[in-house]
């Protein structure tokens, strides 16, 4: 049936896709998507809702487009992308379209690794105050399935997919906690990397940043110090924000009331050997598993689990610590061979599946060490996302059944 009406054309028919179509479910709009439909999600499949709407590149009219909403996981480099902005047609983030639509105050956090922690203590900081406040963005649904709420503060949690389609994102307060080698993949360089990270302080009231990250901007409203220990600068950076919110916390206050994310250096488990098990299967890059590997140091005898899809980093500087500060490693997973040829002769064991990396570490550890899965890979090789591979992680070593028979 040929389009004859504006209408908003949608970028992916995934999670993100089906939250803008609801949101504009009393507008005209279209999906697209780069996937065949029996490839779509199973709630996608079966949403008549979305199927009826869907088109292909060759009905779009682009005089009939009035805006274009993109998921983030959408490719940028697409033809259709490039014909969007050739025909001058606006391409916005699902955050950029919430921001828009939400007269709430906004707080953004963006960087490559703690984002998630902080995020969720802002959260609960702000609403013990006495305000009321949310985490949303990347840490969990779309942020369009929200956009009807008021809160006092929306935190949102920006990833560089997000930074990379908004052109300016407002706010009241941006911050930006570190910038490390993530997702090359999608933007190629790491200057481009940190180009887009730095995009977060376009259109913010207040600006803050770490201070001793030298890829950060300067000149910033404000900065918190870097610290070795990844959760006291975590709290560095929630110390900062609250205080120039005017929500003022002692540090110790702060230190008392903290808390970890699920499958971020988790604790979770000690065996008759006395070996400790920890779980950080959100470290899905390198500079994730470094800061776990460099928590550890010194303390114990280190044997790393890592490995997956890398994204395209350069696996050089978590190559270094490895040999620095681990007994062993064992690599399982797509690039498994790409960070096996960093460690040189260092002691390490490459495993075929996910269940051989973990018996190949029980059987080289030593009692009273440290097994830490840390992956510094994404997981969609083998999982559907960090959760389910954490879930698996810990499932093998608690389950009897499975850890008798490894």
């Amino acid at each position: 049936m040929p389009l004859n009406k504006k209408y908003v054309l949608i970028l992916g028919a995934g999670k993100t896709g089906l939250s803008a179509a609801i949101f504009l479910k009393k507008n005209n709009f279209k999906i697209f998507d780069t996937r065949k439909i029996k490839d779509l999600l199973p709630e996608i499949k079966k949403n008549d809702f979305i199927l009826k709407n869907l088109v292909l590149e060759k009905e779009i009219d682009f005089k009939l487009v009035d805006y274009a909403i993109c998921s983030p996981g959408f490719d940028l480099t697409h033809n259709l992308v490039k014909k969007l902005l050739k025909n001058k047609i606006t391409i916005k983030s699902d955050i950029e379209v919430f921001i828009e639509n939400n007269d709430s105050k906004i707080i953004l956090v963006s960087g490559t690794n703690g984002k998630t922690t902080v995020s969720l203590l802002l959260e609960k900081f702000i609403s013990q105050k006495g305000l009321t406040s949310k985490a949303i963005g990347n840490l969990g649904n779309p942020v369009l399935e929200y956009v009807n709420e008021r809160k006092d503060y929306f935190v949102i949690e920006v990833s560089s997919f997000h930074l990379d389609i908004s052109k300016s994102l407002k706010s009241e307060l941006s911050l930006l906690l570190n910038i490390s080698e993530d997702h090359l993949d999608r933007h190629k360089t790491f200057d481009n990397y940190v180009r887009i990270k730095n995009s977060i302080f376009k259109n913010c009231k207040i600006s803050i940043g770490n201070k001793d990250d030298q890829n950060i901007e300067k000149g910033l409203s404000d900065y918190f110090e870097s610290n070795p220990d990844i959760d006291t600068q975590n709290l560095k950076a929630v110390k900062k924000t609250l205080d120039n919110l005017g929500l003022h916390y002692s540090f110790k206050e702060l230190e008392e009331n903290k808390f970890k994310p699920m499958h971020r250096m988790e604790e979770f488990y000690k065996d008759e050997l006395n070996r400790i098990y920890f779980n950080d299967s959100k470290a899905t890059n390198c500079g994730a598993t470094i800061a776990a590997i460099n928590s550890l140091k010194g303390k114990t005898k280190i044997y790393l689990i890592c490995g997956g899809q890398g994204k395209g980093a350069d696996f050089s500087e978590l190559a270094e610590n490895i040999k620095k500060y681990c007994s062993a490693v064992v690599i399982f997973g797509e690039d498994k061979e790409k960070i096996e040829k960093k460690l040189d002769n260092f002691n390490k064991y490459l495993a075929n599946s996910f269940e051989e990396a973990i018996s190949t570490c029980l059987k080289i550890s030593e009692p009273c060490s440290s097994i830490l899965f840390s992956p510094a890979c994404a997981s969609f090789d083998m999982f559907k996302n960090f959760e389910e591979r954490g879930e698996r992680f810990k499932k093998i070593i608690i389950d009897e059944r499975n850890f008798n028979s490894i």
